[in-house]
Order: C-alpha cells, then sequence, then structure tokens
C-alpha cells in the first residue's frame, strides 16, 4: 500500500500534500497531486513523531545488543565456545527462529524481498556475517577494547562521509560535533591498562578498521531493504546468510553445541533476543532515522556493555571511562533534542 509523505484535508475523503504529515491508505498518482483518503481514522501521523520513535527504536535496538556481550563471555567461560562459533550459533538461532514463526509465508516474503533486490538482500546478509568476522579476527590479533573502539568509530564517521557525498554538501557543524563528542566518549570508555596487547596488531588494526567500515556499508544497505521488507523478516533472512558466510570459521575453530544447558539458554538469548529482536528494531528506526545518526545511536551499544560488565561481572569502570559515558550520553541525548532531519529521498514508498 503506498505511503505518502504529507496530506492535509480538502473535504470529505480528499487530501493533498504539505510537508509534516503521512498518510497510510491514499491513493494517488503523484506526490503532490490529492489523493483519495481510504481510512481516514489510521491515517495522521506527524513525521516528527515518527522520527522521534525511529530514534527511540534504534537506541532500544542498541541497548539489546550491548547485553550481548555480558551472554558470550558466560557462555565461552561456561561451555569453553570461542567467539566465532558463537557468533555463528547467534545468527542460526536468529534465522531459524524467524523462519520458525513465520512459516511458509515467511519463506515466499523471504523469496519475494530477494528477488526484487538479489545484490542488495546478498550484500546485506555476507556484509553481517563478514563484519563480525573480522572483528572477531581484530580481537584475537589486537585485543578487545582497541577492535571495539576502532569498528565502532569508524562506522558513524563513514556514515556521515557518505551521507555528505550523496547530498554534494558539507554536513553541518551541529552534526560533526554530534560525531566527535560520541567517538570521543567511546575511546575514554573502552580503552583501557594492557589495551592493544594481541599478537598481530598491524593485522587486528585493519581487520578492526574494515569490521566499522563493513557496518557502515550494510547499514546503508538495510535502510534501502526496510523501505519495503518486514523488519523482523529481514533480521532473519540476513542473519541466516550471514549464518552460511560464518560456518565455515566457525567449524574450523571448534563448533559444536554445549552440553550445559545454562549456555544453551544464553545462546538462545543472544539469538532471539539479541539478534532478531535488536535488529529488528534497529531496522524499524532505519526506515525515519538517517543511516549516520543511526550510526551514532548505535555507539549505545559499548556503553550499555560497560555498564553492564561492571554490574554483573564486576568490572571496573575508570574516572575517565564515567568521564566518556557522560560524552556518549550528551550527544545521544542531542540526537533527540534537535530538529528531525528530512532526507533527501522519494516522498513516495512502499509501506
Amino acid at each position: 500500500m503506498p505511503t505518502v509523505k504529507t496530506i492535509l484535508s480538502d473535504g470529505p475523503g480528499i487530501w493533498f500534500a504539505p510537508p509534516g504529515i503521512d498518510c497510510l491508505g491514499c491513493h494517488f498518482r503523484a506526490p503532490t497531486e490529492v489523493g483519495y483518503v481510504a481510512d481516514r481514522r489510521r491515517l495522521v501521523l506527524p513525521s516528527r513523531l515518527r522520527s522521534r520513535a525511529g530514534l527511540l527504536a534504534v537506541s532500544l535496538g542498541a541497548l539489546l545488543w550491548g547485553t550481548a556481550g555480558v551472554s558470550v563471555q558466560i557462555i565461552h567461560e561456561r561451555s569453553g565456545l570461542s567467539a566465532v562459533p558463537i557468533g555463528f550459533l547467534r545468527l542460526g538461532i536468529a534465522g531459524v527462529a524467524v523462519f520458525a514463526v513465520r512459516g511458509l509465508r515467511g519463506v515466499r516474503a523471504a523469496v519475494a524481498v530477494t528477488r526484487a533486490d538479489p545484490w542488495v538482500v546478498a550484500g546485506a546478509g555476507v556484509g553481517l556475517g563478514a563484519y563480525q568476522a573480522l572483528y572477531f579476527i581484530g580481537v584475537q590479533d589486537v585485543g578487545v577494547s582497541v577492535s571495539t573502539l576502532i569498528s565502532l568509530a569508524v562506522a558513524p564517521v563513514a556514515l556521515t562521509v557518505v551521507a555528505a557525498v550523496r547530498r554534494r554538501r558539507l554536513p553541518a557543524l551541529l552534526q560533526v560535533g554530534t560525531v566527535v563528542v560520541a567517538v570521543a566518549g567511546l575511546v575514554l570508555i573502552s580503552l583501557r591498562p594492557g589495551s592493544g596487547s594481541g599478537s598481530h596488531p598491524l593485522i587486528g588494526l585493519g581487520a578492526s578498521f574494515l569490521s566499522g567500515l563493513g557496518y557502515a556499508a550494510t547499514t546503508i544497505l538495510n535502510r534501502r531493504l526496510v523501505r519495503r521488507a518486514d523488519p523482523l523478516l529481514l533480521a532473519g533472512l540476513t542473519s541466516a546468510i550471514g549464518a552460511i558466510v560464518l560456518l565455515p570459521l566457525a567449524v574450523a575453530s571448534g563448533l559444536y553445541w554445549p552440553s550445559d544447558a545454562l549456555s544453551g539458554g544464553y545462546l538462545g538469548y543472544v539469538g532471539v533476543v539479541t539478534t532478531v529482536a535488536a535488529y529488528g528494531l534497529f531496522f524499524t528506526g532505519l526506515r525515519t532515522t538517517p543511516s549516520e545518526t543511526a550510526g551514532v545511536l548505535t555507539l549505545l551499544e559499548p556503553l550499555a556493555a560497560a555498564v553492564l560488565a561492571a554490574l554483573v561481572l564486576h568490572e571496573s569502570l575508570s574516572g575517565l571511562g564515567v568521564v566518556g559515558a557522560v560524552l556518549m550520553l550528551a550527544a545521544i541525548a542531542g540526537l533527540y533534542l534537535r530538529a528531525p532531519e528530512v532526507e533527501p529521498h522519494e516522498a513516495v514508498t512502499a509501506a
């Protein structure tokens, strides 16, 4: 069903399109033409409210991602599974869960989405598996803190640059300042004594950098897909493709299902909650949130992970870490307080 960005009443059932309001259920030939409203009771939704809801969905998704680190650490300590097999099982569980719930209808919908944009779907799924694999390589070769810092800091910077190139204008000073403050906070909260002590630091740095670029690229691809695909279905589809990408690495690293019931429960949690639910929220938010804004909001993930590690695993958060957390929260609060951004994409999309 088509969606037009803007409507205003001009008599019973006749609406036209000034900026700022969305219309669901309108029939029209062009975004500037008068359209007939099928059901007026479910039509009017201010774009400011849609923008705020999108920011909240991305933020909630990032917070759920932040709980994965502690869960993975518990799985590793109890079962001996390394990061790559856990990553494969996480994505595999996510794909199976989505298509088990959606059934044959979900499979047909996934096939339809793939046929409509095969290269974009393949890029999003392969990118999901690839940037996770590169992140795991970075962790192994340069350490967790440095790899996390680089991979997460690269993404919002890259997304901001790409957005500026596409719009053919420099980003606003406030936008640049938000990214700088958020990344500065990430640096303070990520780096700890002994950081960067991996066995092959140059390889680790390169892999972490490529992981961040991969995450930025998949964000752009997924933002294109969510305009026509159901977010949860897209989460299951890309997870299934990503699992296929990780399978060879997982087998080489020692893939098995843990005999410990608690580890199995945590695997179910990271598959369903921190993957299906988190990516579903993230993709829902991407419908109305610019990619570069989403990139900054996802920095809530390491913030949530640091706080949760302090509470559950009793890891200390230094004074600089607290300052970093405050900077990150300030940058994210700025995104909520400033006026919603309107991206120069089509006014008419498929609902």
